[in-house]
């Protein structure tokens, strides 16, 4: 009888550790780097007052209507923005967050 639990060999564990640990060091430079891939659609529905990144954007002081055009604002006036319609007090946060669960999510850390 086989039984098929799936098991890992130590190679394999290995391997998916080094690869999740890659992914964690080229995190910062990912959030800093990243324009309008910062967050996904369920990030938004999760974390903020909208059910898409668009709504988001597009409610955003903004011109551009796109997450680009929000990281360009003033630091004060996107944080403010960010303050109130999200779970977060600024965009760093905000990104770093999205980054991480994004990591956790594609990784099932």
């Amino acid at each position: 009888m086989v039984l098929d639990f799936g098991v890992r060999t130590q190679d394999t564990l290995l391997a998916e550790l080094r690869h999740g640990l890659e992914r964690a060091l080229a995190l910062q430079t990912w959030v800093a780097d990243a324009d309008d891939g910062v967050v996904s659609e369920a990030f938004v529905r999760r974390h903020t007052q909208f059910e898409s990144v668009t709504a988001f954007c597009v409610a955003s002081p903004c011109e551009a209507d796109t997450i680009g055009g929000l990281q360009r604002l003033e630091a004060d006036e996107r944080d403010a923005f960010i303050d109130r319609t999200t779970d977060f007090e600024t965009w760093p946060a905000m990104k770093e967050n999205a980054a991480v669960e994004d990591l956790v999510t594609l990784h099932n850390v």
